[in-house]
């Protein structure tokens, strides 16, 4: 009897101490879940994933917005210049090139004719209301822009149809560069009647037409009727043909015409100097509308 009380006294004993000794561990927390760990981005082994030590944003106004998307902030663009830059002189360098254009930069060669300094080439100047041959690049560049009469004298074309005689009483700069001017039928008779009288005055035996003296050398379709160009006095004329007004190009390689800064007595019309290739002489003043493309060769102004 007293035996099995001594052993119920140990048994509750150890069962005392067991769950004293329980009540000191501490519960473990479980690892945080997948879903609450951040995203892990992965790109492709052919794509460089540049370094942000490789590029410095200098400007301070430049945001920077946090992006969810796995591709790399693109870099700002480049500001452009302001318009308010010097325009570059097209001209540097260009003083003893002949004639410099300062709107383009294009250098034209020239010629004293007498007492008359002319361009030694069209004019290709691009402005609206003019045209290349057939819309050719190519052709602008041998033979110059195609220009109809408002646009070669600098008038709107409200005058395609008016008269603008009391605008035309003074030298009249129209489409030509500074300092030269649009010629006058007058002066385009100045012109005529002192290489007829120069080549009248030579000794040789030599029958040479006004028309023939001013003819590049090459370009012109040969005739029968007229003897090859000899460009005697470097006038340099090319058969550029024109543009009629309906937009048909006409006569390349065998016409040549310029407008002038004069009106004919009929309303919408106005005067042309045309150079055929079938004829030795410089045939003259003809008339056609305004709104015709035709070449251009500007008249240095009265020093």
């Amino acid at each position: 009897m007293k035996k099995s009380y001594l052993i119920s006294a140990f048994f509750a004993v150890a069962s005392a101490a067991y769950f004293c000794a329980c009540s000191d561990v501490k519960e473990v927390p479980p690892p945080p879940s997948s879903s609450s760990a951040e995203p892990i981005v992965e790109t492709s082994s052919s794509e460089e994933v540049e370094s942000s030590s490789s590029e410095v944003i200098e400007s301070s106004s430049v945001e920077v917005v946090p992006s969810s998307s796995s591709e790399a902030p693109k870099r700002p663009k480049p500001v452009p210049p302001s318009s308010s830059s010097a325009e570059p002189d097209r001209c540097a360098g260009a003083a003893n090139a002949g004639l410099c254009d300062k709107r383009d930069g294009r250098i034209y060669r020239t010629v004293r004719i007498g007492g008359q300094v002319w361009m030694a080439e069209n004019l290709k100047f691009q402005a609206p209301g003019s045209w290349c041959y057939e819309d050719k690049a190519e052709n602008c560049s041998t033979y110059g822009r195609l220009y109809k009469w408002t646009t070669a004298v600098g008038l709107d074309d409200s005058y395609l149809s008016k008269s603008a005689k009391d605008l035309l009483a003074t030298e009249i700069r129209g489409i030509c560069p500074e300092g030269w001017h649009v010629p006058t039928s007058a002066e385009m008779k100045t012109l005529y009647s002192g290489l007829r009288k120069k080549l009248k005055d030579r000794k040789d035996s030599v029958v040479e037409g006004v028309g023939t003296s001013l003819k590049k050398k090459d370009g012109w379709e040969e005739s029968d009727e007229a003897p090859p160009g000899t460009d005697r006095f470097g006038f340099g004329a090319v058969p550029g043909g024109y543009r009629n007004a309906n937009g048909v190009f006409n006569y390349l390689g065998q016409d040549c015409n310029f407008w002038v800064a004069s009106e004919a007595s009929e309303a919408g019309r106005a005067p042309y100097w045309n150079l055929y290739f079938a004829n030795e002489d410089f045939l003259g003043v003809y008339n056609n509308v305004k709104s015709t493309g035709y070449s251009l060769r500007c008249l240095k102004n009265a020093e």
